[in-house]
C-alpha cells in the first residue's frame, strides 16, 4: 500500500508514517514508495512483542521491590 493508505490503516498521520519509513519495511521503485502489507503486519507484531517484554520486565521489577519491603 502507499504511505497514505498505511498511515490511515495504522491510525497515524502520513507525516508520522514518513518519519517511520526508514524503520518500516518498504519498497522504493521509480519514485514510488510501497509498503507491503504482510511485512508491515510482521513489523508491528515484532514491536508489540518487544514492548510486551519491556513491560513484563518493568512489572517484575516493581513486584520484586514491593516483595522486598
Amino acid at each position: 500500500m502507499r504511505p497514505k493508505e498505511a498511515a490511515e490503516a495504522l491510525g497515524i498521520s502520513e507525516r508520522t508514517l514518513r518519519a517511520l519509513l526508514p524503520r518500516l519495511p518498504c519498497v522504493r521503485e521509480g519514485g514510488v514508495v510501497l509498503i507491503p502489507v504482510e511485512q508491515l503486519r510482521e513489523w508491528l507484531r515484532d514491536r508489540v512483542r518487544a514492548e510486551g517484554a519491556a513491560v513484563d520486565g518493568a512489572v517484575e521489577e516493581i513486584l520484586d521491590s514491593i516483595r522486598s519491603k
